[in-house]
């Protein structure tokens, strides 16, 4: 693990981040404040750019808003669900982007903006290890399992990967 206090360890557990692209400023300003407003981003940053893409077929160019939301892992899947919801394209773009670092004060203003005052957990705090409590089979330099809601699974022998 880095020494670097702003490292989140190369999971990106604190913040995510979620690029969207909307067909004109008016919708992504929309649809960004009420992210907002319904507390599922701290924060979104609006810019336009100039986009190529294949469509139906077709070779499409045209001017659009990027737009990037800064929420939390707990609001992630809410915030795809409402930006699929709430987006005028039939297939929006929608994809989170992973973060390696993140000034400390930042996150806790993420933390407060979107969990209402709650404190990042101790063990999610970049350059603090977790506290390892008597009768754990996780000591010093362990790997943390993953969080996963619901039953706990096994990983797939074939991948690997958490099923």
């Amino acid at each position: 693990m880095s020494t670097n206090p702003h490292e989140i360890g190369g999971s990106g557990r604190i913040l995510r981040v979620v690029y969207c692209v909307f067909p004109d400023a008016a919708s992504a300003r929309r649809i960004g404040d009420a992210a907002v407003a319904r507390r599922l981003a701290a924060c979104v940053n609006r810019f336009p750019i100039d986009s190529t893409y294949h469509w139906k077929g077709v070779l499409e160019r045209g001017r659009e808003v990027a737009a990037m939301f800064k929420t939390s892992p707990r609001k992630v899947g809410a915030l795809f669900e409402y930006l699929a919801r709430a987006h005028p394209y039939e297939v929006p773009d929608i994809f989170e982007i992973p973060v390696a670092r993140a000034h400390r004060p930042y996150l806790d203003y993420l933390a407060e903006t979107l969990e209402h005052g709650l404190p990042i957990p101790p063990d999610q705090v970049p350059g603090r290890r977790p506290v390892r409590r008597p009768g754990s089979p996780r000591g010093r330099g362990a790997r943390a399992l993953p969080r996963i809601r619901g039953r706990h699974r096994p990983p797939s022998r074939r991948t690997g990967r958490h099923r």
